[in-house]
């Protein structure tokens, strides 16, 4: 697992703070103390039903534990959740929800944001390692998407357009180096060959010349390789932005922001992420949905 430090789809913006508690502090209201939190919460339990309920009414219901909680409001954080690194603590934005206080939250976005928060959090210390096995899920399900999202503009609409095995070959080289830290090599695309069939050999030179270990690479290859030709960096952030917004966008650069959307999208009601992006492949992302669930198997 490949913790990225800060996005390029998302100007540069921390994946992981390292503030004092001081810091912290000054940007939090007593209004959205962790007592807040759960109380507002604790009020609507009954109409949030989730399968991570037990680990996150435990975590705001315990006096101790819900501390690591923080409800704050960071002006020019543009992310819903962030873990703080030197603290330990979970950090929720309230920027993102326009809004000043917890109490005037459609609560499933705030119950959502301690999903996010409490995942994103298991994910970046490595508490929960995302297992390599989750890769296929990954490549079959961020290929249905690119397909769903720029098929008609760059040809690749229809199961049997001649582009698209290229495309879910060069998403199988991202994902192995950009999430799971493989070298660029032959064995590299040995490897994402077995996932995504693809007859490589011809593409030699321009794919060594591929940058996957960051998605500006990654998108520029896709333009090199004529997958989709003449895309860039700032297209397909505009593309993705206007289908799903802001914090979709970590998702495809960093694999712990990858999976805490993917189990945020499953909270219904809350606009943080929508819950349709199922539909971009239902197989793939509930297989998803199993796999990053199980963070919450345990009460810590």
């Amino acid at each position: 697992m490949i913790i990225k430090d800060k996005f390029r789809l998302v100007s540069g913006t921390p994946n992981i703070l390292s503030v004092s508690s001081s810091v912290i502090k000054s940007y939090e209201k007593e209004e959205n103390s962790p007592r807040h939190v759960y109380a507002f919460l604790e009020l609507k339990r009954r109409s949030i039903q989730h399968f991570s309920n037990d680990v996150i009414f435990n975590l705001i219901g315990d006096t101790k534990k819900r501390e690591k909680v923080h409800v704050v409001n960071f002006a020019n954080y543009p992310l819903v959740s962030t873990y703080n690194k030197p603290t330990k603590d979970l950090i929720i934005n309230l920027k993102t929800f326009e809004v000043s206080e917890v109490s005037n939250m459609n609560p499933n976005d705030l119950y959502a944001a301690l999903v996010y928060a409490y995942s994103f959090s298991k994910f970046v210390t490595k508490k929960f390692k995302i297992p390599t096995g989750s890769l296929r899920n990954i490549v079959n399900y961020l290929t249905s998407m690119f397909v769903q999202v720029f098929g008609k503009e760059y040809g690749l609409a229809g199961i049997y357009a001649a582009g698209i095995p290229k495309l879910k070959f060069l998403v199988a080289c991202y994902i192995l180096v950009s999430f799971f830290g493989n070298s660029i090599n032959n064995s590299l695309f040995k490897e994402a060959s077995k996932v995504a069939p693809f007859i490589y050999n011809n593409e030699m030179d321009a794919l060594e010349k591929c940058d996957f270990a960051n998605i500006e690479g990654f998108i520029s290859c896709l333009s090199d390789l004529r997958v989709m030709p003449g895309i860039t960096l700032i297209r397909f952030t505009q593309k993705i932005y206007n289908y799903m917004k802001v914090d979709i966008l970590p998702a495809f650069e960093d694999i712990s922001r990858f999976f805490s959307i993917i189990l945020t999208s499953t909270v219904r009601g809350s606009r943080i992420v929508p819950t349709s992006i199922y539909r971009y492949n239902e197989k793939d992302y509930f297989k998803l949905v199993d796999i990053g669930r199980k963070v919450f198997k345990w009460i810590t």
